[in-house]
């Protein structure tokens, strides 16, 4: 009597489950198995054609019916053949999230698909219909391009277009240099990191234990940390209006003419106690290099830069006049407008963006100074004194929503720009032979493009 009643009992179960929904395994029946898509395969790439497969086995051949769920616009979904497929444009890049399910009858069974759509087309394309549409649409007047792009696994991509002399009659190639101006500051704080990772000084030493510049007001406290952090309150030589007088165009400077000058002026504040971009500071950096390495300026920037980044057409320019020419520099009508004496390593190197990539890519990936010096070269030290955010010859910018470190360079007419993103680990070199105001649509459109791309 016992055993009846336990057998009603599981049938009354059995129909309650059935009449709220709930289903029973079929101990005949074996549900379908998904074949494809795997993970792998759903890759997608702008203006390609797209075929996703879906393929489902059912052992006890039943009739399937497949439905997939989530498709965006540009994907339909045949049942017949069980593909995937469309064609994705710019717009659709992305990830979307797909679900697929199929019915034997008697089983439901799911799978969610991850789609990634990237661009279908190189980096060194993106580049170029980037910097070609920004030209036409932001810089019709410029006259000339260069720029150089170093991928995060080192690939150096590179584009010139326009013309490299103002009378608009020779092209623009890759192996035109330009006046790469403050950019240099990069190169020369990389260089005084070096020397004091050597042992050549501390960089909380005086400079004017190395330097006469105790007549410079505020000379004698000084230390080298703050003029490579413009915080040592240095006049600024290349920005003062009484350094334009007198024969100015035509003569040559010595080191001791800038450190009279400086000398003659008023502090811009006590040493540690603001912020003021001093292209003078940096002028003195690179004799305080040419002091303890006993080297010209140009050759310690051979030996302790250029080549060990991989700089195949860069020099310090510290010999150029009106009939003495820098050979394949891309010429403005200002380009012998001074002699570089007076610049010296504040901005007198002559690069190409080709070259000014490969810098950037060494040093913001390690390969110049350690880690610490690094560290200490990305540190705002501007603003904590109320000025800009810059570091060690290095500016700090953050807006774009895109953080990047680097330097421009504004001089006699020329700019030129190095940009890495760290995000994306992208180094950007940029240089014209033309000064023009929307060069940074130029600048911040192509930061935003190639952000995009690697993102």
């Amino acid at each position: 009597m016992k055993r009846r009643n336990t057998h009603w009992r599981l049938l009354l179960f059995l129909l309650v489950l059935s009449c709220l929904g709930v289903a029973l395994s079929d101990p005949f029946n074996t549900p379908p198995i998904f074949l494809a898509p795997t993970e792998s395969e759903a890759q997608a790439y702008t203006d390609k054609p797209f075929i996703l497969d879906v393929k489902v086995e059912d052992v006890d051949d039943d009739p399937l019916d497949v439905q997939v769920y989530n498709l965006p616009d540009w994907l339909t979904f045949d049942p017949y053949t069980l593909q995937i497929t469309g064609t994705p444009q710019v717009i659709d890049r992305g990830e979307y999230f797909i679900t697929i399910k199929v019915d034997d009858g008697r089983v439901v069974r799911s799978k969610m698909v991850t789609l990634d759509v990237n661009y279908g087309h190189s980096s060194k394309q993106h580049m170029h219909e980037a910097i070609q549409h920004l030209w036409k649409e932001k810089l019709s007047k410029l006259p000339g391009v260069s720029a150089a792009m170093m991928s995060p696994t080192g690939e150096l991509v590179t584009f010139a277009d326009g013309y490299c002399d103002y009378g608009k009659r020779k092209n623009m190639t890759q192996q035109n240099r330009f006046r790469i101006a403050s950019v240099s500051k990069v190169m020369t704080a990389t260089l005084i990191l070096r020397l004091a990772e050597e042992g050549y000084f501390s960089l909380d030493d005086p400079l004017v234990n190395y330097l006469p510049i105790d007549r410079i007001p505020y000379g004698k406290t000084i230390t080298i940390r703050q003029v490579l952090s413009h915080t040592a309150g240095l006049v600024d030589h290349l920005n003062h209006g009484s350094f334009y007088k007198g024969n100015w165009k035509y003569r040559k400077w010595s080191s001791t003419d800038i450190i009279n000058f400086a000398a003659r002026r008023r502090a811009r504040f006590q040493p540690g106690k603001g912020y003021a971009y001093s292209n003078t500071g940096f002028y003195l950096l690179g004799v305080l290099a040419e002091k303890v390495l006993e080297q010209p300026l140009s050759e310690v920037y051979q030996e302790w830069i250029f080549k060990p980044a991989g700089m195949q057409d860069s020099e310090l320019d510290n010999y150029s006049t009106r009939k003495k020419k820098v050979p394949h520099l891309a010429e403005n009508s200002r380009a012998y407008e001074y002699h570089q004496s007076a610049v010296g390593a504040a901005g007198a190197i002559i690069s190409t963006p080709s070259d000014v990539a490969r810098f950037g890519y060494a040093l913001y990936n390690g390969q110049l100074i350690n880690e610490a010096s690094l560290k200490e070269m990305t540190t705002d030290w501007g603003s904590a004194m109320g000025g800009d955010q810059y570091g060690f010859g290095t500016r700090l910018w953050d807006d774009l929503g895109i953080r990047h470190i680097g330097h421009s360079g504004y001089l006699m007419g020329y700019r030129s720009i190095l940009l890495y993103l760290p995000e994306y680990k992208v180094t950007l070199a940029l240089s014209a032979n033309h000064s023009h105001g929307p060069w940074y649509d130029l600048v911040n459109g192509l930061i935003m493009e190639m952000a995009d791309y690697y993102q």
